[in-house]
């Protein structure tokens, strides 16, 4: 199967921004147990995060996260990513095998049906709700003038 690397990048992202209870609900509810060998066990480090002044002017460094990141290798041959904000082993683990099993034609449009669009519209719903508590709390500044003497 070829895979298109936007394609690739989108899923990649949905799992990595979704909590780990939705992510282990839903892939629990797939039933599928792959074997596979974990070539770099989940590790847990530390990256910079980086701005730009102004969002377009000159980068710097503005914090540090933690992340997790890990790389699996099914049975095939086909190696998983996962590498996620945090300290969540686990997470990192099911989002690397889930990144190999949607390379497979087999597995491919089964996850994406019940993992990826399922996980994907919880992050737009949540978005949503978080725009429109934003909105709810806007406050709409004026500037009076004051007429010439």
């Amino acid at each position: 199967m070829s895979i298109d690397i936007a394609a690739r990048q989108q899923w990649l992202a949905t799992l990595a921004h979704s909590r780990s209870e939705d992510l282990l609900r839903f892939w629990q509810q797939l039933e599928i147990d792959p074997e596979c060998e974990v070539i770099r066990q989940p590790e847990v480090g530390l990256t910079r995060l980086q701005g730009r002044m102004g969002g377009t002017g000159d980068v710097f460094n503005f914090a540090d996260t933690t992340v997790t990141r890990t790389v699996i290798r099914l049975a095939d041959g086909t190696l998983g990513y996962g590498f996620i904000q945090g300290r969540d082993k686990h997470k990192a683990m099911l989002v690397a095998i889930a990144d190999a099993l949607l390379q497979q034609t087999e597995f491919h449009l089964r996850l994406q049906t019940h993992l990826i669009q399922p996980l994907a519209e919880l992050q737009q719903l949540a978005k949503a709700n978080t725009a429109k508590e934003m909105a709810s709390s806007k406050v709409d500044f004026f500037t009076l003038v004051r007429g010439e003497d």
